[in-house]
């Protein structure tokens, strides 16, 4: 039965819903639905021309001629059997069942049941091909033709011209002897689509959670119950040029092309995976399996560094289990990006420019494209779990819809363009904050891993030396740590990865070798500049979150003395990088930022390393008057390894499935032809994290539970302090 469909929006699914296509998109579900029954509930709301069109998401049709009822299939001719698409007088069933697959919003590609996809190389000829492409993308529009009544056509985005069907039509005219018949010509190029259940679905991860995702919403002036991760690295795969970290969190063309053979970028064998063998296993010769999707043998693992965690099913995965915040930290490092071109000449092509700022604004852009793919797989515009947010309230609101929040921040060495070596001034730190913050930026590091002109970086030996010389000249001069902070040891001559052949070329042309105390306790010389201090204050202008980890002791404790001066919450620490205090407790620093209203995140660890550090921090928290919670700084993808496999994993596993206290059930998570576990795998990817999370809930303890669980409405509440603040009263430590 042929039934013109008739589009609604719903209040909420009617129980006659098949439940196989709603589990897969709720409003992919709701269209199909529609078409096959015309079904108008009684709460029915009208929907525009471009939800119906987004709303094709994940759905399975049939493509018709509303004017001569037929359907598009393959061409069944002697000589182009099966290679054209034509529309032909078929029913239904043995037409061409056509999967839609979104490549952004008003963008898709039609797969049919053999897998090839719908593609016009040549105008209004219409063929299946093997592969994606420009030809295989078509711009879907709807027009609605009665209340709730839409048809659709297809325009190729590589030919620019519509689906077109050409037929001639026969009507009878009546005249006083009779009739005659007349025959005229008919163009159309808008379809009926009508809904199919046996399509051959797009290939992608699943997030392997069961249950009510309407579970993970709330009321938004209720207190937020969930956990935020405070240092994420979603775009790096862009940064270091794009030829260092492999794999992206989406693309167009799904999983298959986001999560390809990272053979692409890291040679045979990883042969040109140089930083992440150097860092990882210490020397640039490691070897290793590069194939991704479907097989993934060797990444995603947690001891890796160069393959990018962040597919977007895996964050869906962390999403349910209940984060509720994500800081996506936009980074880069000029002077290792550079050096990434001497090092590995032969995978620079294609390489992004290695000058911080435009990389900053390359991710950023990448973030909001990410945004319209999720809301595309999703439905439509907002529809999806991943929400850019630049307020707090946009935050809670953001939750309150069961949606995770995004906050941008940066974690480079070189921001604002102030790297030793930079034009830097009063003036350009002006305009560059105020071009980050217009791009929605929240949050920065005023130095990362080398000192630059406004701030000394925490001291770092080996690889990280060898970048401080190459960035400002000279290797780190450091000096025995005050009394309060514990330092570290640093190695004298030239470091050992120095000696690498690709590496000591890059220090051929300096002089200088380092020569440092024979002591395990050194800190850097260098604090905040004027110039530093400048840019501190005008954050707390602008009410921006500004993060300490990374900076020298001498620079944290700067930083300190301007927001104590000025009253100043927005302050975080979010993965751990702050030096100790000499008998190893929490520095005195750390506490005045948490006796400040900052916020801290330890970094992600596995359950046994996670109940003491977490619970250190907690008790940190617990002398202040604000609410005690902890948030996680996982640091995945950003040359920071993860946890392992489970410690007693074979007498005491996590088991599967299990269920979170927000009511989901959580299967073990399925990627292509691999299974992953997180006894046997660790945190491979950051899917993963909501497997950490259920095993903190059974092993950690209910406090440290309890804590992460209110680090979500902890940050919002650290950050509404800052946006609070009025005082605009400049401070000078120096």
């Amino acid at each position: 039965m042929n039934i013109q469909p008739k589009l609604t929006r719903l209040t909420s699914p009617p129980a006659q819903f098949p439940c196989r296509l709603f589990r897969r998109n709720p409003l992919a579900a709701l269209i199909s639905t529609v078409m096959v029954f015309s079904l108008i509930p009684s709460n029915a709301q009208a929907i525009t021309t471009t939800e119906a069109a987004n709303g094709l998401a994940q759905g399975c049709f049939a493509i018709q001629s509303p004017g001569s009822g037929n359907y598009l299939a393959r061409h069944q001719g002697l000589i182009t059997s099966d290679l054209a698409f034509r529309f032909q007088k078929l029913d239904a069933a043995n037409a061409e069942h056509f999967f839609v697959k979104p490549a952004t919003l008003g963008e898709f590609m039609l797969t049919d049941r053999r897998g090839s996809y719908l593609a016009s190389l040549v105008p209004s000829v219409e063929t299946p091909v093997p592969s994606p492409s420009l030809a295989a993308e078509w711009t879907i529009t709807a027009k609605e033709v009665s209340a709730n009544n839409f048809q659709f056509q297809f325009k190729n985005r590589l030919t620019q011209q519509p689906i077109r069907f050409e037929f001639m039509k026969t009507s009878w005219v009546k005249a006083w002897w009779g009739s005659y018949p007349v025959v005229t010509p008919v163009i159309e190029s808008q379809f009926k689509l009508v809904a199919q259940a046996d399509c051959r679905p797009y290939p992608e991860i699943t997030s392997n959670v069961r249950g009510d995702r309407n579970l993970l919403k709330g009321n938004i002036t209720a207190p937020v119950r969930g956990y935020v991760d405070a240092h994420t690295h979603i775009t790096s795969y862009e940064f270091m040029g794009g030829r260092v970290m492999h794999g992206s969190p989406f693309h167009r063309w799904g999983v298959p092309f986001a999560l390809d053979d990272s053979r692409r970028t890291h040679g045979v064998n990883g042969s040109l995976d140089l930083i992440g063998n150097i860092f990882v296993y210490g020397t640039p010769t490691h070897q290793y399996d590069t194939r991704g999707w479907p097989d993934f043998p060797w990444w995603p693992n947690p001891e890796q560094l160069t393959h990018s965690g962040y597919y977007y099913k895996w964050m869906e995965r962390a999403w349910l289990s209940g984060l509720r915040i994500t800081v996506a930290q936009v980074v880069e490092n000029e002077v290792l990006c550079n050096a990434q071109s001497v090092i590995n000449p032969v995978g620079w092509v294609g390489h992004n420019s290695c000058n911080e700022m435009d990389s900053i604004r390359l991710q950023v852009k990448r973030l909001r494209e990410m945004q319209d793919y999720i809301d595309a797989q999703y439905g439509g515009k907002g529809k999806g779990f991943f929400r850019l947010v630049t307020t707090p309230a946009e935050a809670r609101r953001v939750i309150a819809d069961g949606k995770m929040a995004v906050v941008m921040d940066i974690e480079a060495s070189e921001t604002l363009n102030c790297g030793v070596h930079d034009y830097c001034s009063i003036a350009t730190i002006d305009a560059g904050l105020n071009e980050l913050y217009n791009l929605g930026i929240r949050g920065l590091f005023p130095a990362h891993k080398f000192d630059n002109q406004l701030s000394g970086a925490v001291l770092e030996d080996g690889f990280i030396n060898v970048g401080e010389v190459l960035s400002t000249g000279h290797y780190y001069e450091a000096e025995p740590c005050n009394a309060e902070t514990r330092g570290k040891p640093m190695t004298s001559g030239i470091p050992l990865i120095g000696e690498v052949p690709p590496i000591s070329g890059l220090l051929g042309n300096i002089h200088v070798t380092p020569t440092y105390d024979k002591s395990d306790d050194l800190c850097n010389i260098r604090g905040l500049t004027d110039k530093g201090v400048y840019l501190v204050n005008r954050m707390i202008d602008l009410n921006m979150i500004i993060d300490i980890d990374h900076l020298s002791d001498k620079a944290a404790k700067q930083v300190m003395d301007i927001v104590e001066a000025r009253r100043y919450s927005g302050v975080v620490s979010s993965h751990s990088f702050m030096r100790p205090a000499k008998d190893g407790s929490l520095h005195r620093d750390f506490q005045r930022m948490l006796n400040a209203g900052g916020f801290a995140a330890h970094y992600g660890q596995g359950v046994d390393g996670a109940r003491s550090n977490y619970q250190r921090y907690l008790d940190a928290v617990k002398k202040t008057p604000y609410l005690p919670s902890v948030g996680i700084g996982t640091d995945m993808s950003g040359l920071g390894g993860q946890p392992g496999a489970r410690g007693n994993a074979a007498t005491d596993p996590l088991r599967y499935p299990f269920t979170n206290e927000f009511g989901l059930v959580f299967d073990r998570q399925v990627s292509g032809n691999r299974t992953f576990d997180l006894n046997r795998d660790g945190m491979a990817h950051y899917g993963m994290l909501a497997d950490q999370m259920q095993d903190i809930r059974e092993r950690s303890g209910n406090e440290v539970y309890e804590a992460v669980m209110k680090s979500a409405e902890g940050y919002l509440q650290m950050w509404e302090r800052a946006e609070a603040n009025t005082n605009k009263g400049h401070f000078n430590p120096l």
